[in-house]
């Protein structure tokens, strides 16, 4: 308790500076003598981007899976960039989402300042704006990122888990998911669903209502609150949408729901198993048409095997044995000193054993 209290005050400081020094900006010349930081795809950057822009695309962040790096691999990242995390930064970009998860990473790194450009970039250059190739980050370390991590905005998954189970009143959870996934109605984890209590929040909602009226802006909760999203990537991207575009003093749990859906002893609300639904549906399925086909090959085969034995069969039972002897009747009158029905002839097995056999 004593632990999470120290981390309450820690993040109330940080806070309350955070409203000018991590904000929106709707024109670059709102920030003077500021470091340009273009996240887009590394290739359209170099193309062309606004003039001094460096490229540090979002997918430099990531691994596989879309898992951020360590903690020294992400300030050695930043280096490559001439980053010391002294400078007053504006991110600009093309997707909104990619843009708002680098400014998002960079000010949780501890970046002094990071203003984040809400116009496209794509619209400022065929306005006019100065441009020229976007600057590319080192292969070695220009410079040493010394800022002092902003890590008490980042909550882990038992931090959150004994915060749920200890801490009254318990902290206001925002997913920032799309309605459809809050309610187990779409999946992209082993469960749907969401966690205990958490408000549904949608970045949509929260990235539509910036140019909206304030009377249509969404109701945004009061106080300490906890906000995720699926992954890390998304839920950084979340986390600048509510400090820097509307003022939401939140701290992040950023590995998400696929993390926490992950472990089956966590609880969660609205609960669903789509890959046992898959499983069910798919035995429920008919046969493909290639399975079905192949099928239907093999009986028609069959069929006509038989058919053909049987026929054969029935023909040499009219008209006689296969060597030509004809069919004995057994109910035929016998003249006197006649020989009997057969008499003479072969035994009638063996033919048989090779009427079937043959």
């Amino acid at each position: 308790m004593l632990r999470l209290s120290v981390l309450a005050v820690l993040f109330v400081a940080l806070s309350a500076g955070a409203a000018e020094d991590f904000t929106y900006v709707r024109a670059a010349a709102q920030t003077e003598a500021a470091v340009i930081v273009d996240a887009r795809p590394f290739a359209d950057c170099r193309a062309k981007s606004l003039a001094g822009a460096r490229c540090l695309p979002a997918e430099d962040f990531l691994g596989p899976q879309r898992r951020l790096p360590s903690a020294r691999d992400l300030l050695w990242l930043l280096g490559t960039a001439g980053l010391s995390g002294e400078e007053s930064v504006l991110v600009v970009g093309q997707d909104a989402a990619a843009r708002d998860f680098v400014a998002g990473l960079l000010w949780v790194a501890g970046q002094r300042s990071v203003h984040v450009l809400t116009e496209p970039v794509g619209r400022l250059l065929e306005g006019g704006a100065a441009a020229g190739p976007g600057r590319e980050r080192g292969m070695i370390r220009e410079t040493v990122f010394a800022a002092q991590m902003r890590d008490a905005l980042l909550v882990l998954r038992d931090e959150l888990r004994d915060e749920l189970h200890t801490q009254r009143p318990q902290p206001a959870l925002l997913d920032g998911r799309s309605d459809a996934e809050y309610w187990g109605e779409s999946a992209r984890a082993v469960r749907t669903g969401h966690l205990p209590g958490a408000v549904s929040l949608p970045a949509l909602q929260l990235r539509a209502a910036l140019a909206a009226p304030s009377e249509k802006a969404p109701v945004l909760p009061d106080g300490q609150s906890v906000a995720y999203a699926h992954d890390a990537y998304e839920g950084l991207a979340y986390l600048t949408l509510l400090i820097a575009g509307h003022g939401v003093p939140a701290r992040l749990y950023a590995e998400g729901w696929a993390e926490w859906a992950a472990d089956g002893s966590l609880p969660a609300d609205a609960v669903g198993y789509p890959e046992r639904a898959t499983a069910v549906s798919v035995q429920s399925q008919p046969p493909q048409d290639g399975a079905a086909r192949a099928e239907a090959i093999i009986a028609a085969a069959v069929i006509l095997a038989l058919a053909a034995f049987v026929i054969g069969w029935w023909s040499a039972r009219r008209g006689g044995w296969p060597d030509g002897h004809p069919v004995p009747c057994r109910h035929r009158s016998r003249r006197p000193g006649t020989a009997a029905p057969g008499a003479g002839l072969p035994s009638r097995r063996p033919r048989l054993r090779r009427l079937f056999h043959a």
